[in-house]
């Protein structure tokens, strides 16, 4: 029942892994000899753990005692767990997610310290999980590595001190949250007609770009819909006027520019890649955007109750289905895009932020009918011009 007990079990298998039984004899041997007394501090610390931590001492006093490098075959009793930290432990404990972590910051204080270090497995896991994501009103995960902010660089005093414990879950909590008037992960009430919720995380197109296989995905539950609800993304954040909505009930996404703001006028285009099912009615499911590779796909998956009168060409209840990588970046200005919510009209409403990863929840088949301009069709959309037919 002891957690270290558990932990020295992972740390063990983990670094069999790590040392690539694979590998040609003499390199195991050299391995082997050079991080023996690593082993030996694991042996001590299972030792320690299961008679009730006797002959472990302090971590302040195991830090003094420890030497800085193990270079080859040690005393198996002047080694202690802190001789891991020059060791194996930052390779082994960066295979461990975040259950994993959580327990072995609560074996000793020395795991904990060493696990929310720069560099550490912390660190390491939100550089991952959080990649091309970024806060409102913060930045990207590992800010050194933000070049588009003023950051403090590797090494100072402000990257030093960081928590990056803290800041991993920090990120996950607010990652999947709406921003002002909307607050928390979910939405129950609209109060004005043609709301906009925006998300608190932004899409870095920098860091998502062309050369890279890295990718974001973004889900929403829509689990009352009295009226119309959109997914779309927005490249407000650098000035621009230009946004991609996919709209889950008739499976269109339109592309829209604001040339201006009063009298309003709009120019727009549309491309229907989906079916339209739900004919009239508001649609409930999952609707979920990915981005990938400098390329926007969508994806929905309609509820089983609200799928009875169904046509046979239709998907099947519950099937996921996608667009297909349906557009470029080539419309949006600057390098974040704001993923949003658009309402057409008041009401009682239930939807969630359920996810926001790196994998969208089916593969994503290859296409070239969204990047043919001549399918894509006119939604211009002026108000001078309908107050003139009004009159």
């Amino acid at each position: 029942s002891n957690p270290c007990v558990g932990l020295y079990l992972c740390l063990a298998i983990a670094f069999m892994v790590a040392m690539k039984v694979g590998t040609q004899t003499a390199e195991v041997a050299l391995a082997t000899d050079a991080y023996k007394g690593a082993f030996n501090a694991i042996g001590r610390l299972f030792h320690a753990c299961s008679s009730g931590w006797q002959g472990l001492e302090t971590p302040e006093n195991i830090v003094e005692q420890s030497q800085p490098c193990i270079t080859g075959p040690q005393d198996a009793s002047q080694l202690v767990l802190a001789d891991l930290a020059d060791g194996p432990y930052f390779h082994i404990a960066m295979q461990l997610g975040v259950e994993d972590l959580s327990r072995a910051d609560v074996a000793c204080r020395l795991t904990r310290d060493l696990n929310r270090t720069r560099g550490g497995p912390w660190w390491a896991l939100g550089r991952r999980v959080f990649l091309g994501m970024e806060l409102d009103g913060d930045t990207i995960f590992d800010l050194v590595d933000d070049h588009m902010c003023d950051c403090p660089k590797a090494g100072s005093g402000k990257t030093s001190r960081v928590d990056w414990k803290c800041r991993y879950l920090r990120f996950a909590a607010e990652v999947k949250t709406f921003r002002s008037p909307f607050r928390g992960s979910e939405i129950t009430c609209v109060q004005q007609a043609d709301e906009i919720a925006y998300c608190c995380s932004k899409l870095r197109t920098d860091i998502i770009d062309v050369g890279s296989n890295a990718g974001v995905y973004l889900e929403i539950e829509v689990l009352m819909n009295p009226d119309n609800v959109s997914l779309a993304v927005v490249d407000f954040e650098a000035g621009g006027c230009s946004s991609v909505t996919f709209s889950p009930d008739t499976g269109a996404v339109i592309r829209e520019r604001k040339i201006r703001e009063a009298p309003r006028k709009v120019e727009g285009t549309y491309i229907q890649p989906l079916t339209t099912i739900t004919s009239g009615q508001g649609f409930q499911g999952f609707m979920g955007l990915y981005l990938q590779g400098g390329n926007l796909a969508f994806f929905r998956r309609h509820s089983a109750s609200e799928a009875n009168d169904r046509t046979p060409t239709e998907a099947a209840a519950g099937a996921w289905e996608c667009t297909g990588f349906v557009t470029d970046l080539t419309w949006a200005e600057g390098r974040r895009l704001t993923p949003c919510l658009a309402f057409r009209d008041v009401g009682e409403y239930h939807l969630r932020l359920t996810c926001i990863h790196a994998n969208p929840p089916v593969e994503i088949k290859e296409t070239t009918l969204a990047y043919n301009d001549s399918l894509w069709r006119s939604l211009d959309w002026d108000a001078g011009d309908q107050d003139a037919l009004e009159m």
